[in-house]
């Protein structure tokens, strides 16, 4: 890579945003190359935050959280409580989870955060939690509706040790309550492993 568009980039990246914008003008009145000042102007759309990220602001608050877990279909679901506070970080790029509580009579804590890549045109999260050492991923579209986010969440099956591939809906109900529910295939059916509601705190 040319050091003048190694420049360019670590001079976009740290400058997102409002200043971006500046930067690309100031860059075309003072000569820089079209190409430098074209690439500037892709990190500051890239940075930019959307209408797609404001789909999320629902979810911004704290929430009371009743889990329902199913380890075996032939066997009654686990049930537990919890506690998720999801934050804006950076600007209003991320939310940014909380999550306590206890999994069949452990404490439990998780965290994670979810986005719009404006360049990639899909939302992102990411999970970790004390319950594991793997790094879950998931991308996925909204409905057209803009009530329903279907995500794929790929990790690492702790009996294998290869990647394990969930479905994730999360389904807004209304702006104070929302439903997370998580999907498998076993033996060649889809089957549904937890449930999650939220009911914003009072």
């Amino acid at each position: 890579m040319k050091r003048t568009q190694f420049a360019a980039i670590t001079l976009a990246t740290l400058c997102v945003g409002a200043t971006a914008g500046a930067l690309v003008k100031d860059a075309a009145q003072e000569g820089m190359p079209p190409e430098m000042a074209e690439m500037m102007a892709a990190f500051e759309k890239a940075a930019a935050v959307t209408e797609h990220h404001k789909a999320l602001e629902p979810f911004v608050g704290t929430f009371d959280a009743q889990l329902t877990m199913w380890m075996d279909p032939n066997m009654p679901p686990t049930v537990s409580a919890g506690t998720m506070k999801n934050t804006w970080i950076l600007g209003g790029r991320f939310l940014e989870h909380n999550y306590e509580g206890e999994v069949m009579g452990e404490k439990f804590q998780g965290r994670g955060l979810w986005g719009f890549d404006v360049a990639a045109n899909r939302y992102n999260g990411l999970w970790i939690d004390n319950m594991s050492t793997a790094l879950s991923v998931s991308t996925g579209p909204l409905s057209d509706d803009g009530k329903t986010f279907h995500m794929k969440m790929t990790g690492t099956d702790p009996m294998t040790g290869e990647p394990k591939v969930t479905e994730e809906l999360l389904v807004l109900e209304s702006p104070d309550r929302h439903r997370m529910e998580m999907f498998e295939v076993h033996d060649g059916q889809r089957m549904r492993t937890m449930e999650i509601v939220y009911t914003r705190k009072r």
